[in-house]
């Protein structure tokens, strides 16, 4: 019998279409198959460059990877008001934000804890590579937006941010590039992955880790490593030799979109 308190509608109802489906479980990739985007297991997906495109900023980077896109903005070296202790030193600050739309799922307006580590390891990384002894009493402001997530968003924040610093005149080390790779229990690793092969389900593996390492290509240093998941020692050795090699490998494409996106401002 119906439960006269509640009305159970129409009975010609149909169920709302469903706008996002969950995504199939992905397949193995070995060194011998491809990935669902046609690439190998080592292959980098298109890389785009544009420096200098806010102009209130004193320096910007606009940076895509395949359907991962971001921007970053450097504002300063500016006076720190704040009544503080004298420092030899300057100080650099970074905000990093996933955009609301930038993800299948809504983002905050507010920063939320990931994107807080995310600042926090931008802002580590930034301090180890500007001179800042040549600002004293100084702040450095970092922006990063993701626009679209579309896996490695850590490893491009990482390299858009170094961009914006050098077009911003600011002294640096050298270009900071990252990279991100993903290792699984079945010994298949995936360079550049996409957020399906960073965060998606697997059907035949699951678990492993996840290594986003980022280099001074031409001190040959290394100026930020982070790694999630269990993984042997010997095969945590491999995956950061396979990202130093693929950090090299961007490093050259980056300098050279550098280069181009320069010299199509500069006035003729």
């Amino acid at each position: 019998m119906p439960d006269p308190k509640r009305n159970s509608g129409p009975e010609d109802a149909i169920e709302p279409p469903v706008l996002h489906k969950e995504s199939a479980p992905l397949k193995s990739v070995d060194k011998n198959t491809t990935r669902t985007d046609g690439r190998k297991w080592n292959e980098l997906r298109p890389l785009f460059l544009k420096v200098g495109i806010i102009t209130k900023a004193q320096g910007s980077a606009y940076i895509e990877m395949g359907n991962t896109k971001l921007i970053a903005a450097v504002y300063g070296p500016k006076e720190i008001l704040r009544r503080e202790e004298f420092s030899l030193k300057g100080k650099v600050n970074c905000e990093f934000k996933f955009m609301p739309f930038s993800r299948a799922h809504y983002c905050e307006p507010r920063q939320n804890f990931e994107e807080k580590m995310i600042s926090k390891c931008i802002c580590d990384a930034m301090e180890g590579v500007i001179l800042l002894e040549k600002f004293p009493k100084a702040l450095v402001d970092i922006s990063v937006q993701v626009i679209q997530d579309d896996g490695s968003a850590l490893a491009l924040a990482l390299t858009a941010a170094s961009v914006a610093l050098i077009n911003a005149n600011i002294e640096v080390k050298d270009l900071v590039v990252g990279t991100t790779l993903r290792y699984f229990e079945n010994s298949d690793v995936l360079v550049d992955p996409t957020a399906e092969e960073e965060h998606g389900p697997f059907s035949k593996f699951t678990g492993g880790a996840g290594f986003h390492l980022a280099v001074l290509p031409s001190l040959s240093q290394i100026s930020y490593l982070k790694q999630t998941g269990k993984i042997e020692q010997s095969q945590a050795r491999d995956c950061i030799e396979t990202c130093w090699e693929t950090c090299l490998r961007l490093a050259t494409g980056i300098k050279n979109l550098l280069q181009e996106s320069i010299d199509s401002d500069a006035p003729r």
